[in-house]
C-alpha cells in the first residue's frame, strides 16, 4: 500500500473496555452488571463474550456468520438425499420443500449437474453413413433448393403484376 495510511493496532494494556469485559465475564458476572460497571452497552458485552474481543472471529478462532449445517433441517435432509442420487422433484416431495430449494442446496454443495456449460452438442444426423448417405443428403438439398427457387419466382411474378 504505497500511499495508504497504515493503521496501527492498539496494544492491549488491560485497560480497554473489552479487556475489562473479558475479566468480568471470567468472574461470572451478568451482561447487564458488566455493562453498568464498565460503562458500555450490553451489546458490547455480548460481542466480547461471543468473539473474545476479536472482530470477525469467535473466541475459539472459528469464523462468525452463518449457522452450522444441521442434518435434521430440511436442507440437511436434502443434502443426504442428493448424495443418494434421487431427482430434485422426488427430493422436494419427500422433504416437503420446493425444487428451487433443492437446486440451491445442490449448487452450494458444489455438485455440478450432468450438463456442461453452454449449449449442448448437436446430435449426429442419422443417414450420413458412408458415401450413399452423403449422396442422399446432397440430393435432398438440391430438391429443397429447387422448391425454394420456384417459390421465389412465384413471389416475383406476383410483385411484378402488382407493381405493373
Amino acid at each position: 500500500m504505497p500511499n495508504a495510511i497504515k493503521k496501527r493496532r492498539r496494544q492491549s494494556d488491560g485497560s480497554s473496555k473489552s479487556d475489562q469485559v473479558r475479566a468480568l465475564l471470567a468472574k461470572g458476572m451478568s451482561a447487564g452488571d458488566i455493562a453498568k460497571k464498565v460503562g458500555c452497552s450490553t451489546n458490547l458485552v455480548y460481542v466480547v463474550k461471543s468473539t473474545g474481543g476479536a472482530k470477525g472471529k469467535r473466541a475459539n478462532g472459528t469464523r462468525l456468520g452463518g449457522r452450522q449445517p444441521n442434518g435434521d433441517s430440511k436442507s440437511g435432509q436434502v443434502r443426504a438425499l442428493l448424495a443418494t442420487g434421487i431427482s430434485a422433484a422426488e427430493i422436494a416431495k419427500k422433504v416437503g420443500c420446493t425444487t428451487g430449494l433443492v437446486y440451491v442446496i445442490k449448487s452450494k454443495m458444489g455438485k455440478s449437474s450432468k450438463r456442461g456449460p453452454g449449449r449442448p452438442r448437436k446430435v449426429a444426423t442419422p443417414g450420413l453413413d458412408g458415401l450413399a448417405g452423403i449422396i442422399d443428403a446432397v440430393k435432398n438439398t438440391e430438391r429443397e433448393r429447387a422448391q425454394l427457387r420456384a417459390s421465389l419466382e412465384k413471389i416475383q411474378a406476383v410483385l411484378a403484376d402488382a407493381l405493373a
